[in-house]
């Protein structure tokens, strides 16, 4: 026995020994490059391209099989480039010898200098790779034929692939990729766009299984726009099939400038300043069934994230946790249009009107709610969002947080909370992308909010000023706002408290209306803003058809307590409303004096017309009996008496303040005649004395 195995040893080096001087006999005296032609014939005829190979071919037996090939190239189809469709000046890939005689695959580095693309599309749409697909798309589906005459399997299952296993690359040792100075062209014919990244420069470390590989990449897109992308990762063979880990981080870059050398025309912001600065980093754990992402930090102009998230494509799931510090999304938005240009007013109202045309809406139809729903419907949703400050829509919000969910094609946040404008704002917000075009379920809850600031900066339009609290809840769809808002139905309320309303004054219309009754001139308008004063101010509505009704406003005041019912339609933008208004009993006499005579009388105000401007019309005679009538007479006499009087108090006080301010003018006369005589005397005698001195 032991005999045997020596001689199967001897025989096995001997092997070995011929088969090394072969190797070195071939090496020295085969010249690959006498079979350069019949190597590019070959690949042009497996590629249906003409294939040159220009440079020298060098190959190596021993302790490394390599091939190292200068410059080859590849021609374009026809009809496009006259440059080469691909190209490189150098390509090289080796080999260790023993590793592989133990069934290992050991490899150096492969080394590809200046590797050049050009990929083009022309006036009609064809691409410069089509024929390429077309060809390995045939050689893939001959190959997956079934022979003639063979078995069907007996179920799918039987087809799928087996779970992958890497353990077959424990051994497997790939000295990595050198990709030096490559460069990528593309040109768009169909829409004249061109789009160059040149050098493209790419290295990754040797691979190992369950080692950490480095992988760094860098291009320069156009002429100035840099993007660098590092990243350290490990694959490893998990129970559950192969896993793969990196952490990754993206070098700042300029997201406008890189639109504008990808050809895209970047998008216009109301801010020049945004969109001009984009970086990242993060980790990846990824498997076949689910991809998680964390320690995430993404930053965009002055803006941060940070957070995690995970994906499972399968459902497909989302998971995510995200923080960011402050955004103002207005800063985003497309510039506003030249100031004065009309909006229209044009959802079916008239904008007709003596001062030309009203700022109104405008086409709501034109605001598209055009969300493509087919991917949302399989969508499951998990997570958090919060936001330390945030401005939109003019709005500012802090503390912002969104519990969010979703299954089965409706979505959205489960809980909605936040502070802003001095109160706290909660609620919850659905989408429902089950049907043909996006419906909502929204609910929101406003408590201690400063009405004010809020409207003015949420509207642009201040008519409502106190502290109190707001509540509305509601659904409906549409494929536009005009449609969603003519399809919502929902209800509210209002509350608010020691404030004022804004755009109307009733006492002051009730006093115009005395005075046109009386045929006298209108009172003076008051210095401040029209507006009317309230302690307590509440009002319920309901929301359908694009109509808000409300039945039940009530609004107290130190002099008057009002009550209303009406509508507003926001679609017509027109309102018809009615207020009727009642002067309590107990107003002072001395300060109110008019108000005070109409004491109990309950007068009618109509709000009607276009809804940014109504027209405010009170008639106090149809109002007012003829005992309030003549009530209100005795009270304009009896104000006119006390006029008279206050006028003659003051003529007396004017004559005696008159007489007062002689009398102390001729005393003052006397006084300085008598000072200028005292100091005539005075010089004579200095001069006479002087005089005699003289003499």
């Amino acid at each position: 026995m032991l005999r045997l195995l020596k001689w199967l040893l001897l025989g096995l080096l001997a092997l070995i020994l011929t088969l090394g001087v072969a190797i070195a006999v071939a090496a020295l005296v085969i010249d690959p490059n006498e079979y350069r032609d019949d190597l590019a014939a070959l690949a042009e005829r497996e590629l249906g391209r003409e294939f040159e190979i220009e440079g020298e071919i060098e190959w190596s037996f021993f302790p490394w099989l390599g091939i190292e090939v200068g410059r080859i190239t590849m021609a374009d189809a026809d009809g496009y480039h006259d440059e080469p469709f691909v190209e490189f000046d150098r390509l090289a890939a080796a080999m260790k010898v023993w590793p592989l005689l133990r069934g290992e695959l050991h490899t150096r580095a492969v080394e590809i200098e200046r590797p050049v693309v050009r990929l083009m599309r022309d006036e009609d749409g064809q691409d410069n790779w089509t024929d390429l697909a077309e060809r390995f798309a045939a050689e893939e589906s001959d190959a997956g034929q079934q022979p003639a005459g063979a078995d069907a399997p007996a179920d799918a299952d039987a087809t799928e692939p087996p779970p992958a296993d890497l353990e077959a690359l424990a051994g497997m040792v790939i000295g990595g990729v050198r990709l030096n100075e490559g460069a990528v062209y593309w040109e768009d014919r169909s829409d004249d766009r061109r789009i160059r990244l040149d050098p493209v420069n790419l290295e990754i470390d040797t691979l190992r299984l369950d080692e950490p590989v480095g992988i760094r990449a860098d291009a320069l897109v156009g002429d100035e726009e840099y993007l660098e992308f590092t990243s350290e990762a490990r694959l490893r063979q998990a129970d559950a099939g192969p896993e793969l880990t990196a952490s990754w981080s993206l070098s700042p870059l300029d997201p406008k400038g890189l639109l504008e050398a990808l050809g895209e025309e970047p998008p216009e912001t109301e801010d020049p300043g945004v969109l001009r600065s984009f970086s990242g980093s993060g980790e990846i754990d990824a498997t076949a069934d689910r991809i998680d992402l964390t320690g995430l930090a993404v930053e965009l102009d002055d803006s941060r994230v940070e957070g995690e998230a995970a994906i499972e494509p399968a459902q497909p799931t989302i998971e995510l946790a995200l923080q960011l510090n402050h955004i103002d999304l207005d800063r985003y938005l497309p510039p506003e249009t030249a100031e004065g240009e009309p909006s229209g007013h044009g959802n079916g109202g008239n904008t007709d009107s003596d001062d030309g045309p009203q700022e109104g809406l405008g086409d709501l139809r034109e605001v598209a709610l055009d969300f493509p729903l087919e991917p949302l419907r399989p969508l499951v949703v998990e997570g958090r969002i919060g936001i330390d400050e945030l401005h939109a829509a003019d709005l500012t919000v802090s503390d912002f947080e969104a519990r969010l969910t979703g299954s089965e094609g409706e979505l959205g946040a489960e809980s909605l909370r936040a502070r802003l404008y001095e109160g706290e704002l909660a609620g919850h917000a659905w989408l429902d992308a089950r049907g043909d075009v996006p419906a909502f379920n929204v609910a929101t809850s406003l408590e201690g909010v400063a009405f004010a600031p809020l409207l003015e900066d949420l509207l642009d339009r201040d008519w409502l000023h106190g502290r109190g609290h707001f509540h509305f809840e509601g659904s409906g769809g549409g494929a536009h706002l005009h449609g969603l808002i003519e399809d919502f139905e929902g209800s509210g309320r209002i509350a608010a408290e020691d404030g004022n309303l804004l755009g109307l004054n009733i006492p002051h219309k009730i006093r115009e209306a005395a005075a046109q009754l009386r045929r006298e001139e209108p009172p003076e308008a008051p210095g401040h803003d029209e507006r009317t004063d309230f302690s307590d101010l509440t009002a319920s509505f309901t929301l359908e058809d694009g109509i808000a009704h409300n039945e039940d406003l009530l609004l107290e005041s130190p002099v008057l307590q009002a009550t209303g019912e009406g509508s507003a339609n926001i679609l017509a933008e027109e309102i018809d409303y009615r207020v009727r208004a009642t002067l309590p009993d107990g107003l002072n006499e001395e300060d109110a004096p008019l108000l005070h005579r109409l004491a109990g009388a309950t007068i009618p105000l109509e709000i009607t017309g276009f809804l940014f401007e109504p027209d405010i019309r009170l008639d106090l005679a149809e109002a007012l009996g003829e005992e309030r009538l003549e009530r209100l007479g005795a009270a304009r006499e009896e104000i006119e008496e006390r006029v008279d009087e206050e006028r003659e108090r003051l003529e007396r006080e004017a004559e005696q303040e008159q007489e007062r301010l002689e009398q102390e003018a001729r005393e003052q006369r006397e006084r300085l005649e008598q000072e200028a005589e005292e100091q005539r005397d005075e010089a004579e005698r200095r001069l006479r004395d002087e005089v005699e001195s003289f003499f």
